[in-house]
């Protein structure tokens, strides 16, 4: 197809394609708006009701935690006389069972008198001389039967709340106090920190924090003020420390304590940028399946007509390949029948020699190199025979006789023969065999006329010195035999033409465009492959590949 077809089929294609198109995305288009508006604030809705939902969880967890250490103290009250609790040894088993108990949620515990002296303490203070008659927390359980109280320093100069429960026995009144474990309780409060920006902690009703935050420690007093007073959870947004942040509130402790759980509003967000995110996904791969099946579809109708016109292409370039190696047959077979007779003359000249040359002495001189020579002549002359033969074989398409080969050590005689061309050339011709390489399906003589073209070829092209490796290996289920020069190269143009009968891009004269078109012919014949690679001005490598099931095959069928 010439550049015009080309350029008129890729017109047909893309107006079919845009129509396609603009028929299936426009409403797929309208209705993924539609849907980004009405789901999108849907599902907002949703993430600040769990954002809420969760707020208020949190609070009644810590609500739980606060009853529950309040009512076993209360228990341990009731459930023993005030002339127990006065022992300090039964103070400290006491306080060691709630530790068992509870994790560890006890710092200390105290037995005080309505006076506010202590009548007995367990724990790591030296509090037993202390008096909290003037204490506010001892002030505020005296007026209840049960406190928590807010952090505060005391005696102990130590940021911590305590727990009190008060009792009366007949006219005494005595008070069951314990500490808290600060770091216990700030953990619970931390747990209700969401993601990575989020941050939880208590502050009382002045505003002071009583856990701490991302941004103040305990008893600062938080840029929140004063709070107001609410019901449930109330939420809003804030600026703080250079980010808007979502702000939610509730109450605990009875009204005492405030519980604030705030998160970047960008962070609060993402559940609903991620169900959105998810909705472009899925829109876009509707628009891709849109886009997938408009193209196949056109591609599929216009392929038809390029394939009548390329099946018309390839049925012009055939004929003219069937006319191109009919020639090649009819001159290969006249050319063989030249050659055979000279052959024939040049074989019986050389029994002569070798039998006159046996009639000679042993210790005549230069008698061995005659008889070497002889016997060399008469291997190229049986080898030239073999190339007519072929030649007579490729003009009136007889089959090749195929046998198992072992390709190593007739790889080392062609080198061996082609070595003198090379150095008189100063090339470097290199021979690298994989030791132990199976077996190849080929024939012998035939093997010789392909590496001996391939390798005059790349003498042809490393004409000004240079380096040639031939080289065999295995690569999977094949034997790759190589020819790799570092000559001139091949122009991409050229490369794609090379096998083609009487294609040459050697100068007028110097070759026949023959040689590859044969050796393509013959590695056909093998059952394998040859393909060339290379770099116009770097190499230029030969590719023989031949598979090692077709050789495994005929041992079998034998």
């Amino acid at each position: 197809m010439d550049r015009a077809q080309t350029k008129k089929s890729m017109g047909l294609r893309l107006r079919i394609v845009a129509v396609l198109l603009l028929a299936s995305l426009l409403p797929l288009a309208l209705l993924g708006i539609g849907s980004w508006v009405v789901f999108g604030n849907m599902i907002e809705d949703k993430t600040l009701d769990l954002h809420r939902s969760v707020v208020q969880t949190h609070a009644r967890s810590i609500d739980r935690y606060l009853a529950e250490r309040v009512r076993v103290l209360d228990l341990l009250a009731r459930s023993h006389s005030l002339e127990e609790l006065e022992s300090t040894d039964k103070l400290r088993l006491l306080l060691g069972q709630l530790n068992d108990s509870y994790d560890k949620a006890f710092i200390d515990l105290g037995l005080i008198g309505e006076d506010g002296r202590h009548l007995a303490y367990a724990g790591p203070y030296q509090l037993q001389d202390k008096n909290y008659l003037r204490a506010r927390w001892f002030k505020d359980v005296m007026s209840r039967d049960t406190y928590v109280s807010d952090v505060f320093l005391g005696f102990r100069h130590v940021p911590h709340c305590v727990i009190a429960v008060k009792r009366r026995a007949g006219n005494q009144v005595w008070i069951l106090r314990a500490t808290i474990n600060s770091y216990e309780f700030e953990r619970l409060v931390q747990t209700g920190q969401i993601a990575k920006t989020g941050d939880a902690f208590v502050v009382n009703s002045t505003g002071q924090y009583q856990t701490p935050s991302r941004f103040g420690k305990v008893l600062e007093q938080s840029p929140i003020g004063s709070p107001h007073k609410h019901r449930g959870v109330r939420e809003h947004r804030v600026y703080e420390n250079g980010a808007t942040l979502l702000r939610a509130t509730t109450w605990l402790n009875a009204g005492r304590w405030m519980l604030v759980v705030q998160q970047s509003e960008a962070e609060v967000n993402e559940p609903v940028r991620h169900a959105m995110f998810s909705g472009i996904l899925v829109i876009l791969l509707a628009v891709a399946v849109v886009v997938t099946t408009a193209v196949l579809s056109t591609w599929h109708l216009t392929t038809r007509i390029n394939r009548a016109t390329a099946e018309r292409d390839k049925l012009s370039l055939d004929l003219l390949r069937s006319a191109k190696l009919a020639c090649l047959g009819e001159m290969s077979t006249g050319l063989a029948h030249e050659i055979n007779n000279p052959l024939a003359i040049i074989s019986a000249e050389q029994t002569n020699i070798a039998d006159v040359a046996g009639e000679l002495k042993p210790d005549t001189p230069g008698r061995n190199d005659l008889l070497e020579s002889v016997e060399r002549c008469k291997r190229q002359v049986i080898r030239c025979g073999g190339i007519t033969a072929k030649m007579l074989q490729f003009g009136r398409k007889t089959d090749t006789k195929l046998r198992p080969t072992d390709v190593a050590p007739r790889l080392e005689e062609i080198v061996s023969l082609m070595n003198r061309q090379a150095q008189l050339r100063n090339i470097d011709l290199q021979l690298e065999v994989e030791p132990d390489l199976p077996k190849v399906l080929l024939d012998p003589n035939e093997l010789e006329q392909v590496l001996v073209n391939l390798i005059n070829n790349a003498l042809y092209a490393t004409s000004g010195g240079g380096r040639i490796l031939v080289s065999a290996g295995r690569q999977g289920s094949d034997v790759i035999l190589s020819v790799a020069d570092t000559g001139s190269g091949i122009s991409p143009e050229d490369l794609e033409k090379i096998f083609q009968p009487f294609f040459t891009t050697k100068a007028p004269g110097k070759g026949t465009g023959l040689g590859l078109s044969v050796c393509y012919g013959i590695v056909q014949g093998w059952g394998g492959t040859i393909e060339a690679r290379s770099e116009p001005g770097k190499n230029t490598t030969m590719i023989v590949r031949l598979q090692i099931e077709k050789t495994e095959n005929y041992n079998r069928r034998d």
